[in-house]
């Protein structure tokens, strides 16, 4: 068995720095029985915080590793997440992050029984509310944080087959942005379509590229009489109307907003990271110019 240290950003913002660390590490860890040795993290951003503690998590090859020192991570519950399923008491909890800049890492149940949805729904609008309260959003922001998260929430639930996925937010007021990631360790984009059995032709859906194409083209696998956005329209509604940034990443294929490349080796499950501008706002921008 190999210790494999996993390195800490040190506070490195560049979504495609931090898109590198995970790629060196599964390049290196491809036989996923190795030693996996956090203990230098002082600080796990969003992207990365839901990949590892998501990967760690849910994939028993990964079963072997050593938690961060430093106290910010341990706050965030890195590598564990905070279950609001399982507390009583989570919106106190919660609330309790109210004068930081930043949420504990989430794990949230993907199950779709009455209590759960509800418990869910619940969850993302008081996580939706926190996120306005910390960034000081105004109404028009915090109405897209809302759908883009529930959104997106959703599409874990629906495709992704697997009991949890997972949520990160961190404000960075002195950058003047947000930061929100989720992710599932999941069957991923394309065996959401090699799965499907519905009225429509995905035939031609052979590649973890030819999945996410389809899918940010508005290819869904809900049925016909089922209206959803979906992936594509969240993403349009962050690049062109908040000026931001849209991650994906599902197998080894990788949007950045507008571009999808080839990783260069496959992810379990699928990550989606949002970068939300907060100075020079976008007075004008209203979610249903994109909706509609």
């Amino acid at each position: 068995m190999k210790n494999i240290i996993v390195k800490s950003t040190d506070w490195d913002y560049r979504p495609g720095y931090q898109l590198s660390i995970i790629r060196n590490f599964l390049r290196e860890n491809s036989a996923g029985k190795n030693y996996l040795d956090f203990s230098n993290f002082k600080f796990c951003p969003p992207l990365l915080s839901t990949y590892f503690s998501c990967l760690v998590d849910n994939n028993p090859g990964f079963g072997h590793y050593s938690k961060p020192h430093y106290s910010y991570c341990q706050t965030i519950n890195f590598l564990q997440g905070y279950s609001p399923s399982s507390a009583d008491d989570w919106q106190r909890y919660l609330n309790g992050f109210s004068s930081k800049s930043y949420l504990p890492l989430i794990k949230f149940s993907t199950g779709k029984s009455e209590v759960e949805t509800i418990t869910r729904d619940n969850l993302i609008s008081h996580v939706c509310q926190m996120i306005r309260q910390i960034a000081k959003l105004p109404m028009n922001y915090y109405i897209a944080i809302n759908y883009l998260l529930s959104e997106l929430t959703d599409n874990i639930v629906d495709h992704s087959g697997h009991d949890f996925g997972w949520i990160s937010f961190q404000y960075y007021p002195s950058k003047g942005f947000l930061d929100i990631s989720l992710a599932d360790s999941g069957i991923g984009v394309l065996n959401s379509y090699l799965a499907y059995s519905g009225e429509k032709d995905y035939s031609h859906v052979a590649t973890h590229l030819d999945a996410i194409e389809t899918m940010i083209r508005g290819g869904s696998t809900k049925s016909l009489k089922e209206r959803g956005f979906g992936v594509h329209t969240s993403r349009e509604m962050l690049v062109d109307g908040l000026n931001g940034t849209f991650v994906f990443l599902s197998g080894n294929g990788l949007l950045i907003n507008y571009r999808l490349v080839d990783f260069g080796v496959a992810s379990q499950g699928a990550l989606a990271f949002l970068r939300v501008p907060v100075v020079n706002l976008n007075e004008t921008f209203n979610i249903y110019e994109y909706t509609e």
